[in-house]
C-alpha cells in the first residue's frame, strides 16, 4: 500500500477477512449471549461471564506474541492460531452443558484466536499509513457482522448452543488458506530499523497509557455489546425488529471504518480517539433513557459507529510507538483485558429487571480512556 493510496491493497483486505473470523466471538456476542440464555441453560451472569474467561486466552498470548513479536513468523502464528480456534469451537458444541469445561474451550479458543489476531496486529504496524489497514480491517468487522447479527436472528431463530458452535468452527476452517497474505516475518518493516528489546518499549510511559485506553474503550464497548440484545428484550422490543436493529447498527460501523480511509492522519491519531469516546458517551447514556425502537437503533447505530471510527486510531497510536508491532500487539492484552472486564463487571450488576450497571460500567470506561489517550499523546 503506497503513502497516497486511499484504498488498501487486496492482500490487505483478506488478511481484514481472516481477522473478523478471529473476532466472531466478540462480533457475534449479542447473539451468543442470547443462544446460551434461551438455548443452553445458562442465567444471564452464567452467559456474560463465558467472556470473562475468554480473556483469559487472549491475555495470556497477547502477552507471549507482544515479548516476542519482532522474531515471530507471522504466518505459522496466525496458522496455528486459527486451526486451534476451529478445534475448540466443535468441541464447545458439545461440552456447553459441563461448565467448567465450556469455559476451559472458551479460554484455549481465545488463545487460538489471540494468536491470529496478535500475527494480523503486528502485520498492519509496518504499513504505511497504518491507520488506513486497521481501518479497512474495521470496515468488514461490522459489515461481516451486520449481516450475521440481521441473518441469524431472523433466518435462524432456533439455533441452538452446538449448531452455533459448529457453524463458528467451521467458518474458522475455511480461514486456513487466508493465512498465506500474512508476511513471514514481523519486524520487515522497509525503510526501518528495528532493533529495540520489545520489554523496553512496552515499559515506556506512552505505551503503557495507550494500553490502558485501549483496554477502557474495549472494556466499555464489549460491556454494552454483551447486553444490548437483553437490554431490548427487557424494553419489550419485539425479537423480529431486534434482529433488524442488531443488523443496521452493524451496518453503521461499516462508515465509521471507511471514514478512516479517506481522513487518514490529517488530525492525528489521538484527537479522533477523544472525539469518538465522547460522541459514543453521548450515544450509550442515551440507550438509557429511550424505551421504543427508534431511539433504541438509534442509539445502538451511534455507539457502533464511534465504535468502528475510534478503534483503529487507538490501534495506530500504538503502532505509531513501533513498527515491528510488539506494542500493537501487546494491544491484544489490553483488548483481551477490556473484553472480560466490561462484561464481567456488567453481569456481576445486572439483573433481570435492572440494567443501568452497564450504562455505569460504560460511561465510567469512557472517561477512564480519554484521560489514558491523553497520556499518551502527551508523552510520545
Amino acid at each position: 500500500m503506497g503513502s497516497d493510496s486511499i484504498i488498501p491493497a487486496a492482500r490487505i483486505w483478506w488478511t481484514s477477512v481472516l481477522g473478523c473470523i478471529c473476532l466472531m466471538p466478540l462480533l457475534l456476542a449479542p447473539v451468543i449471549t442470547g443462544i446460551l440464555v434461551d438455548f443452553g441453560g445458562m442465567t444471564v451472569t452464567q452467559a456474560g461471564l463465558t467472556a470473562g474467561y475468554a480473556a483469559m486466552g487472549s491475555v495470556t498470548i497477547a502477552l507471549i506474541c507482544s515479548l516476542f513479536m519482532h522474531r515471530l513468523p507471522l504466518r505459522k502464528l496466525a496458522f496455528a492460531g486459527i486451526a486451534l480456534s476451529a478445534i475448540t469451537n466443535i468441541v464447545s458444541a458439545y461440552v456447553y452443558d459441563q461448565h467448567t469445561l465450556f469455559y476451559f474451550m472458551r479460554a484455549l479458543n481465545s488463545l487460538g484466536d489471540g494468536a491470529c489476531y496478535a500475527a494480523i496486529m503486528g502485520s498492519y504496524a509496518r504499513e504505511k499509513n497504518s491507520e488506513r489497514c486497521y481501518g479497512s480491517f474495521m470496515t468488514l468487522q461490522f459489515g461481516l457482522g451486520a449481516v450475521a447479527l440481521y441473518m441469524l436472528p431472523s433466518f435462524l431463530p432456533e439455533m441452538n448452543v452446538q449448531e452455533l458452535y459448529l457453524m463458528m468452527g467451521g467458518i474458522c476452517l475455511l480461514g486456513l488458506p487466508l493465512t498465506r497474505y500474512l508476511p513471514s516475518l514481523a519486524a520487515k518493516a522497509e525503510g526501518v530499523s528495528i532493533s529495540s528489546s520489545e520489554w523496553r518499549l512496552l515499559l515506556t510511559l506512552p505505551a503503557l497509557a495507550g494500553l490502558a485506553a485501549l483496554c477502557f474503550f474495549e472494556a466499555s464497548n464489549t460491556a454494552n455489546a454483551t447486553f444490548v440484545e437483553r437490554i431490548a428484550v427487557f424494553v419489550e422490543i419485539p425479537s423480529e425488529d431486534i434482529g433488524l436493529a442488531l443488523g443496521l447498527s452493524s451496518l453503521a460501523g461499516v462508515p465509521g471504518g471507511f471514514a478512516i480511509l479517506w481522513l487518514g492522519s490529517r488530525f492525528g491519531h489521538a484527537k479522533p480517539v477523544i472525539a469518538g469516546i465522547c460522541v459514543g458517551a453521548i450515544a450509550l447514556f442515551a440507550l438509557f433513557q429511550i424505551g421504543n425502537f427508534g431511539g433504541y437503533l438509534a442509539a445502538i447505530c451511534t455507539l457502533s459507529f464511534t465504535w468502528a471510527f475510534t478503534l483503529p486510531y487507538l490501534q495506530s497510536v500504538l503502532a505509531d510507538m513501533d513498527p515491528g508491532g510488539a506494542v500493537v500487539a501487546a494491544g491484544g492484552i489490553a483488548s483481551g483485558a477490556g473484553g472480560g472486564i466490561g462484561p464481567a463487571a456488567a453481569s456481576l450488576s445486572v439483573t433481570a429487571q435492572n440494567y443501568e450497571g452497564v450504562l455505569i460500567v460504560g460511561l465510567v470506561c469512557y472517561v477512564l480512556a480519554v484521560v489514558a489517550t491523553l497520556i499518551a499523546a502527551m508523552h510520545r
